[in-house]
């Protein structure tokens, strides 16, 4: 095997690549976004948001890639090879991935073995003192990365893995350039990250300005834009008055009623787009008055997830009963019901365990989850119809929602690949997750089946504990399943471009034209 050390040694002493010349009249056009926020750091596995999904989209490439667009063509899950050319499993605990020789990175060193083991490396994703949380969600399981020859890296993991392609082509997989990564370390990631991707990070301003310029010299082909630049407008309304004034192309988060005023504009369109996400309101379990989980369950079967979720998102909306979606395939469970919306139950469910009017303090920040305000206030008005008195605290950013006195709290579910493991209760409520790590909630069984489930390979197995684990969480009720979220954006018509059922913005040649 071919050490990391050698590599990388390999990686700065070879001599950049002449830069491609552009031609001096570029005829393409400038795509200009506005958006409601920005991340705080272009680092790609502190950029897992919403906000900053887009920008990394962009910047950089996985070995694996999932197609969406042939997903919604054909359905079902689709992968296909993208930095590496073909994916084997050697053993049980082996993957062994072949790499394209023909990629140019954005500061012209060329793909290979160094930049997958920098991007893959033991301080970034699993050894014991990594980076970033982000990292050791999707590949802390991973027992070391080596180089094979000159175009394969060997994956070796703790336990048997059977949803690896998934991983490598979701988050945390973008694959970053070694030398950058010798020379300007973490914190130059966070400010100008080197990808491999259709565009290189030209600058980027805190809490206003991305600007990506076109990767000439990307193996896919040229990009179709010069410049994809993004632009942070935090109101709605003014996003679309920028659309509407000419001075963007594309405007992202509006309100259904928003692009619904689009209608028959003949420049203009609105789209509305089912995305592979949830919101929830999770329970701090330590709270007097959330500690039984009758109480809890209560909460949850005085929710009218239906007519919250139409009133919210209009007639196209479709109720998520279970933390689970329809790609799952074979492990989907259909016929799951969930906390159906049952009044009497919930006032039997108060009174049995005691409860007596305690108030119940919701905080939440009302200006990044589209709808959560309006959200909340329904829901508080269904608790107060069989007896649970609340109170709703507004705070500026998500980071001071987690601080101690509420009761009650948002997040956001991400389903980032087509399985249980890619998001969700395995995920997202899991033992290593940020709901358990800070102490919201203490299960019963349900870490145990979590890890029998990241441990179990043959399908009927993995169908037996996933319904468990469904079985588990209704059981003790740790959350309340608000709705899939929909995300509607607008956009000149001349712009042929398809948003992804996850937040990426894919601005590839593949997937964007102007007419």
């Amino acid at each position: 095997m071919t050490t990391r050390r050698a590599l990388l040694a390999s990686a700065l002493a070879a001599p950049a690549l002449p830069r491609t010349v552009r031609a001096q009249a570029d005829a393409r056009p400038v795509l200009r976004i506005a958006v409601q926020a920005l991340p705080p750091t272009l680092e790609p596995l502190e950029s897992i948001s919403n906000v900053g999904l887009r920008v990394s989209y962009n910047v950089f490439d996985t070995l694996w890639r999932r197609d969406f667009r042939a997903e919604s063509a054909e359905g079902g899950q689709r992968l296909t090879p993208f930095l590496a050319t073909a994916l084997e499993q050697r053993d049980p605990l082996t993957w062994v991935a072949t790499l394209r020789r023909d990629v140019r990175m954005h500061d012209d060193t060329m793909f290979g073995p160094a930049d997958v083991l920098s991007t893959f490396s033991a301080e970034r994703m699993w050894g014991p003192q990594v980076q970033t949380f982000e990292g050791r969600v999707n590949f802390g399981h991973l027992a070391g990365v080596e180089a094979e020859g000159a175009d394969k890296v060997v994956f070796r993991t703790r336990t048997p893995d059977p949803v690896m392609p998934q991983r490598l082509a979701a988050y945390g997989g973008w694959i970053h350039s070694a030398r950058a990564y010798a020379e300007s370390g973490r914190d130059g990631l966070r400010r100008q990250p080197v990808g491999s991707g259709p565009y290189r990070v030209a600058s980027f301003q805190r809490d206003q300005r991305a600007v990506l310029d076109s990767h000439d010299a990307y193996w896919q082909g040229r990009p179709p834009a010069k410049q994809v630049v993004f632009t942070v407008v935090p109101e709605a309304s003014s996003r679309l008055a920028g659309l509407q004034a000419g001075d963007f192309d594309l405007v992202t988060n509006l309100l259904p009623e928003q692009i619904e005023g689009l209608a028959g504009n003949p420049t203009l369109e609105g789209v509305d787009v089912a995305l592979d996400f949830a919101h929830i309101l999770y329970y701090d379990t330590r709270q007097p008055a959330l500690r039984d989980a009758r109480v809890r369950r209560a909460l949850n079967h005085a929710v009218d997830t239906e007519l919250l979720g139409r009133a919210l998102w209009g007639a196209a909306f479709k109720p998520m009963p279970a933390l689970q979606i329809p790609a799952f395939g074979d492990l989907y469970d259909a016929q799951r019901r969930g906390f159906t919306f049952d009044p009497d139950r919930s006032r039997r469910l108060l009174a049995e365990a005691g409860y007596r009017g305690e108030e119940l303090t919701i905080r939440i920040a009302p200006g990044y989850y589209l709808q959560m305000l309006q959200a909340v206030q329904i829901v508080q008005q269904m608790w107060t119809t069989v007896g649970v008195r609340t109170r709703l605290e507004t705070r500026e950013n998500l980071s001071l929602l987690t601080q101690p006195g509420a009761d009650i709290r948002p997040t956001s579910i991400a389903f980032r690949f087509p399985d249980p493991l890619g998001g969700g209760l395995a995920v997202h409520l899991a033992e290593d997750y940020s709901l358990q790590k800070n102490g919201f909630w203490q299960p019963v069984r349900f870490n145990a089946l979590v890890r029998e489930l990241r441990l179990a390979t043959a399908p009927a197995e993995r169908r037996r504990v996933w319904l468990a684990l469904l079985d588990e969480f209704e059981a003790e009720a740790p959350a309340l399943i608000l709705y899939p979220v929909r995300e509607y954006f607008a956009k000149r018509r001349a712009i042929n471009w398809m948003h992804y059922p996850l937040y990426y913005m894919d601005f590839r040649a593949t997937n964007l034209s102007f007419s």
